[in-house]
């Protein structure tokens, strides 16, 4: 579906044309992560999906006949919307504007631009932001990205301490797809996700990060159960008829992920796996086994589960001098993960002598969508410079008296590395600018996805 971009506005965006000084011919605004907001640095990704799904189309009579059709009906006038603005946009077949951005994958601190956007055309100033909430939507990737680098950066010391960090980027899998709130968002943030980790079953959003970012195959997944199919084979004898269907007709090599509590998952463990039959079936692959625990309160039940796990198949110390389950198995934890419960879990088992090799955890609303808003990170995009027809150069600012922490910045800005420092300056300071151009007047710029990665692991 094609996205009418003159409506994906807020309706009083359509109004300000008539609002700014008549004599403005150039306008500049910067889109930030404030400060005061969960994160003191963010994770910058995402603008490229924006630009890649807006960008690329051009306006058409079609999009302004409806635009002007439902700004009638919104401010029961016609006098409010700029028809002409919109069809000098359509004859020119772009957005008459430069758009300027770090590069993504950069984790930046708080209170910098992230981006700037800039009036190229005399007559598109003054209707410059009504670009603004479809750019401010990368409040979303940028903040579900910096949460999946909090938990990278918070679960790496515990890999260094007691495992192999070769198994991080596999430890906090993408099951979110389902619960988002649309399969945009799902794609979006499950491709923030994959900056950082690449353990997901989110494969739209693995297909949305190749078609935007150059980079195939980026999400791993597993074979796995479900409760439709443990319980397609009903309790008791069922349950290791359950298993023994797996272990039949998965490859040998093969990752296997069994979920364990569709009646008793306690006893599932010690009477299934802990059979006679499935024990040895289990100790003869060369895949590994994990098995996922769905309820209780999981820092009880996982060390439960290890503990069984221990006394059926046994444990070694490694080299760290923390036990590890023989015989290639393990758990995963796919229930109430989120970045604050992930890194308990994982503090959790250590504290009881496991290595943090033995656990994977899966994370559905929690890493896509609980608790994540525009605020999380407090992003705002501003208006910071004006040109006028008589040559006059205006900087322009908020700065409310009543929180000095909205206050915007002034003026043609860039960012400089300051030493080991990031800040943004004005633009005549001295200093190499980050910010680059990405998108200037219908023209997309390449984007670099494996450097774009490797950016984000520094």
């Amino acid at each position: 579906m094609t996205e009418n971009l003159i409506l994906a506005t807020d309706a009083y965006k359509l109004t300000h044309h008539l609002q700014y000084p008549t004599d403005i011919t150039k306008l500049y605004s910067y889109g930030e992560a404030r400060v005061g907001g969960r994160f003191d640095t963010v994770s910058w990704f995402g603008l490229s999906m924006i630009l890649h799904d807006y960008f690329r189309q051009p306006i058409t009579d079609e999009m302004i006949d409806e635009a002007e059709r439902v700004a009638k009906q919104t401010f029961n006038t016609t006098a409010y919307f700029n028809r002409d603005v919109w069809e000098k946009v359509k004859t020119l077949g772009y957005f008459p504007v430069k758009i300027k951005a770090l590069p993504e994958g950069m984790t930046v601190p708080v209170g910098n631009a992230l981006f700037t956007i800039e009036s190229t055309q005399d007559w598109f100033a003054t209707s410059l932001n009504a670009l603004e909430v479809v750019l401010m939507h990368v409040w979303y990737p940028t903040t579900i990205a910096t949460n999946s680098l909090y938990i990278k950066k918070s679960l790496q010391p515990f890999f260094e301490k007691t495992g192999t960090l070769t198994n991080l980027p596999v430890a906090v899998n993408d099951f979110g797809l389902r619960g988002a709130t649309s399969l945009m968002s799902g794609k979006r943030g499950g491709a923030a996700h994959l900056l950082h980790f690449q353990g997901s079953d989110n494969m739209a959003a693995s297909s949305y990060f190749e078609a935007v970012y150059g980079v195939s195959g980026r999400a791993a997944s597993v074979w796995a159960t479900e409760h439709s199919v443990a319980t397609a084979y009903g309790p008791g004898e069922g349950e290791i008829d359950y298993v023994n269907a797996q272990l039949d007709r998965a490859p040998d090599d093969a990752i296997l992920s069994i979920v364990i509590d569709s009646y008793d998952a306690l006893n599932f463990v010690t009477h299934v796996i802990g059979s006679a039959t499935i024990k040895q079936r289990i100790r003869s692959r060369q895949g590994r086994i994990v098995l996922r625990p769905d309820s209780g309160d999981p820092e009880i039940i996982d060390l439960q589960v290890l503990n069984l796990l221990a006394d059926i198949f046994g444990t070694t110390l490694n080299d760290k001098g923390y036990r590890i389950l023989n015989d290639n198995v393990g758990i995963i934890q796919g229930d109430g993960m989120k970045a604050d419960t992930i890194v308990s879990l994982y503090e959790t088992i250590i504290a009881a002598g496991w290595s943090a090799d033995n656990l994977i955890v899966g994370s559905g609303g929690g890493l896509l969508q609980e608790g994540f808003t525009r605020d999380t990170e407090r992003f705002a995009i501003k208006a910071a410079y004006a040109e006028t027809a008589d040559g006059r150069h205006i900087n322009i600012q908020k700065n409310p008296k009543t929180d000095m922490t909205k206050a915007s910045k002034a003026g043609l800005l860039k960012v400089i590395l300051d030493g080991n420092t990031i800040k943004t300056v004005a633009q005549d300071v001295a200093g190499d600018d980050l910010l680059a151009t990405v998108y200037e007047d219908g023209k997309l710029s390449a984007i670099d996805g494996p450097s774009i990665i490797h950016r984000a692991s520094l």
